[in-house]
């Protein structure tokens, strides 16, 4: 597997996730399954889903595509986009420990954060393979 390929990837879809949010909060509100706690106040609840799950996840994909150009050299972005992937597995993990069970929907986001904030945590420390020496001795500092 390939660094950029899988920051790529990860990078795409976190993208993708947050363009839809911006563009249809309640079809996230709906899949995440929350609603407004009162009817009166649905733009509240809306205008906090394109937020958090539009313009954050939006910049977080964007953030993780940048880091995908060259791993190496954008390590601390990719390191930033895992951190945040896997500080929202922790605090799924310490809510599925206090409030119990979330159902099958609630670990497959687990899963879905781990792998994330995993792949890209990998992707930020895995070593690319020179092209070859000739090249690497070219390419290095005088």
């Amino acid at each position: 597997m390939n660094p950029r390929v899988v920051a790529g990837t990860l990078g795409a879809i976190t993208t993708v996730l947050g363009l839809v949010a911006l563009a249809s909060p309640e079809r996230t509100m709906a899949f995440v399954g929350f609603a407004p706690l009162t009817p009166t106040q649905p733009v509240l609840a809306l205008c906090e889903t394109r937020a958090v799950y539009g313009g954050l996840f939006t910049v977080l994909g964007v953030f993780t595509l940048w880091g995908a150009i060259d791993p190496p050299g954008k390590r601390s972005a990719l390191l930033m986009a895992s951190m945040l992937w896997l500080g929202l597995c922790g605090g799924r993990a310490i809510g599925i420990s206090i409030d119990g069970s979330p159902g099958l929907a609630g670990w497959f986001g687990l899963v879905w954060e781990a792998v994330f904030g995993l792949g890209l945590l990998w992707a930020a420390l895995a070593r690319l393979p020179s092209a070859s020496p000739e090249i690497a001795a070219a390419n290095a500092p005088v």
